[in-house]
C-alpha cells in the first residue's frame, strides 16, 4: 500500500474542511493550512491507527508539511513491510 499526499488531502478535506485546491504538497500545516497543534496530532493518530503504524515522536515533530508528512507514512509503511 502507498501512502501519497493525494491520500492527506483527501482526508484533510473530509475532516477538517480545508478546502482541496488550498492544499499542496509544500503547505505547511500551521501557517498555511491554519491548523493548531491539537489538530495536528489528530491528523497523526487518525493515520497511525488506520495504517496499523506508530510514528516515531522525533520525526513528527519535525514534520512542517503535507508532503514530509506523507513521506514519512510511506516511509513507514514501506519499513513495516519490509
Amino acid at each position: 500500500m502507498r501512502f501519497s499526499t493525494e491520500t492527506l488531502t483527501k482526508f484533510l478535506s473530509r475532516n477538517f474542511y480545508i478546502s482541496p485546491r488550498l492544499i499542496a504538497p509544500q503547505k505547511r500545516f500551521y501557517a498555511d493550512l491554519g491548523m493548531n497543534s491539537l489538530e495536528f496530532l489528530e491528523v497523526v493518530a487518525y493515520l497511525e491507527n488506520t495504517y496499523g503504524i506508530t510514528l516515531p515522536d522525533q520525526e513528527i515533530d519535525r514534520v512542517q508539511t503535507v508532503e514530509e508528512l506523507a513521506s514519512l507514512m510511506e516511509a513507514n509503511l514501506v519499513a513495516v513491510r519490509a
